[in-house]
């Protein structure tokens, strides 16, 4: 655990912050490769090969069958089941509200406008482990299902061949009826160029660890996919208003997720900081993932000392966090400030664990700093925009001599005469 001061760090300095710790997606990358050529090639029997070696798969169907999925509800607990049913409801009036509409206007030349058109089949890739992922099922999926998606298959690595109850529970509670019990690059490259067991999709999304990260990044020529996860981060904006206790039990809930996560706090309050690192050593040693969160916060968790709030939301949004969680005096007034963050909580009581499963906000969020140029999976993922024009023959007219002008600029005389060609056909 480290304290700098901003006005007393070098540029070097800094910068080694803002680009964190990179998972070696070359090294994955290299074991990925070749998996994705093999069950390219091979299909299904590849797929069985690489399951069997890696997912722990003792043979059998590659696909869940649907009474197995329909019947997992009774195998959860009630109170399983009532917290799923709440956090989908929950994310589904989020997302419901993430709309794009259709247009159309005239003008002199003619008629434009455009579609809004889903996609029609997707692929979720929910992690395996040591954890049940249920809430990727339901971050993954419902958007999708929101939008309009009428086909998701998931795949996920199960537990000597069998996917855990409590995922095809939320499986079934979203609608989900294609569940395959595989994972890793073999699962990516399996939805990403189709077997008999597992046909292709048009997009796959959904985190995983550094060979599914490179696994999709390798295939993202022929198959699209959300963006490349890395590890867990969170970023704390908070005053001398804050209590060090929340803000420290926040950090440790990213700490946790893996070695390689980052929690920061950004403070003009030296006592909070102080105060927030030692509450966290104290928090650390109790954690029931102790081990993997305490490897974390020897490079990863990082208080910085800065003049002014408007100093942290500066230096927050060069950062880009993954979550970025607001606790001072006057939350909302920072939030206007914003430009770069994943996903915001605003004020003591809205912990980073609520948008991890149930206020309904999405959780799959870009990381290392790629909030600043893109945004948390939503609804918008799973929709294809289809421009139109239907141009008159008045506007063919007009328009051609925009087009004669700045194609033969181009050097390009065909895309000319084309246009200038309906222009003929309209004196005739």
């Amino acid at each position: 655990m480290l304290i700098y001061e901003l006005r007393k760090m070098s540029e070097g300095a800094v910068n080694r912050i803002l680009t964190r710790r990179a998972v070696d997606l070359i090294r994955a990358a290299a074991i990925a490769e070749p998996i994705i050529d093999e069950v390219r090639s091979r299909g299904d029997a590849s797929v069985v090969k690489f399951a069997k070696r890696l997912d722990g798969f003792r043979g059998g169907p590659l696909t869940v069958s649907r009474d197995m999925i329909r019947s997992s509800r009774r195998s959860v607990s009630k109170e399983t089941i009532w917290a799923l049913a709440t956090s989908k409801r929950r994310i589904e009036s989020f997302h419901s509200r993430q709309t794009l509409e259709p247009f159309v206007y005239r003008d002199e030349c003619g008629t434009m406008g455009q579609r809004v058109v889903p996609l029609d089949r997707i692929g979720v890739y929910v992690p395996g482990g040591t954890a049940n992922y249920v809430s990727t099922v339901l971050m993954a999926s419902i958007p999708a299902r929101i939008a309009g998606v009428k086909e998701i298959a998931m795949c996920t690595p199960g537990r000597n061949g069998t996917v855990p109850d409590e995922i095809l529970a939320a499986a079934d509670l979203c609608g989900i009826t294609e569940v395959h019990p595989v994972g890793g690059a073999h699962s990516i490259a399996a939805m990403a160029y189709g077997t008999r067991s597992i046909p292709k999709v048009q997009k796959i999304v959904g985190p995983g660890g550094s060979v599914v990260t490179a696994a999709k990044l390798l295939v993202r020529n022929d198959c699209e996919i959300d963006f490349l996860a890395g590890p867990s981060e969170v970023l704390v904006i908070a005053d001398k208003s804050a209590d060090p206790m929340l803000v420290a039990a926040d950090m440790l809930a990213q700490l946790e997720h893996d070695p390689l996560a980052r929690a920061l706090l950004v403070t003009n309050s030296k006592p909070l900081a102080d105060r927030t690192m030692n509450a966290l050593r104290i928090q650390l040693a109790k954690a029931s993932r102790s081990e993997i969160a305490s490897e974390a916060a020897k490079k990863g968790a990082i208080a910085i000392l800065t003049e002014t709030i408007a100093q942290a939301v500066a230096f927050s949004n060069e950062y880009a966090p993954e979550h970025l969680l607001v606790d001072v005096k006057s939350p909302m007034a920072v939030l206007d400030r914003v430009q770069n963050a994943g996903s915001v909580f605003i004020g003591r009581y809205s912990s980073v664990a609520f948008g991890d499963y149930c206020s309904g906000t999405n959780h799959i969020l870009p990381t290392k700093g790629t909030a600043a140029m893109k945004s948390s999976l939503s609804v918008y993922d799973f929709l294809k925009i289809i421009p139109y024009q239907c141009i008159s023959r008045i506007g063919a007219a007009r328009l051609s001599k925009v087009v004669d002008i700045l194609a033969r600029a181009e050097g390009l005389p065909a895309h000319a005469e084309a246009a200038i060609a309906r222009t003929r056909r309209v004196r005739m």
